[in-house]
């Protein structure tokens, strides 16, 4: 299996660099059995978080393809931690169980949600919180060098 990752736009050295390990990483827990490539566009933005109120999201663009707005102002430990929650939604929509529908639809694991619903209260938001923090513990007990 392969993933490839390609960057929209430059950002520092060592931020490319962490992304890049973090996306290695979470693919390797959450994917690596998946047969067929991966694409990831990365689009670095700075003050995401002040201009848009978000730290980062995902856009399935169909066929294997992904786009990731990560906000690369972020302490470099919370952009890992986005890159990790990102790629839990990437996993849920390659396993087809969160579906992105017309009208603001969203079908997760068989039922229909309104996109605009709280967002603390959506049931793919929650299961990603939840993986994004077990990913990091992982992440951070391995010794790096």
């Amino acid at each position: 299996m392969t993933i490839v990752v390609d960057f929209e736009t430059q950002c520092a050295k060592y931020r490319k660099k962490a992304i890049n390990e973090a996306i290695d990483f979470a693919y390797g827990q959450l994917m690596s059995r998946m047969k067929l490539p991966i694409y990831i566009n990365i689009r670095p933005i700075r003050n995401l978080a002040e201009k848009k109120g978000i730290h980062g999201d995902i856009m399935d663009e169909d066929d294997r393809e992904f786009t990731i707005r990560i906000d690369v102002s972020l302490p470099v430990e919370e952009m890992i931690s986005t890159i990790m929650h990102e790629l839990v939604h990437a996993h849920q929509y390659l396993s087809g169980r969160l579906k992105h529908l017309h009208n603001d639809l969203v079908r997760y694991e068989g039922v229909l949600y309104n996109w605009y619903m709280d967002y603390d209260s959506r049931p793919w938001e929650i299961e990603a919180h939840a993986k994004e923090k077990q990913l990091k513990e992982i992440w951070d007990d391995q010794e790096r060098y």
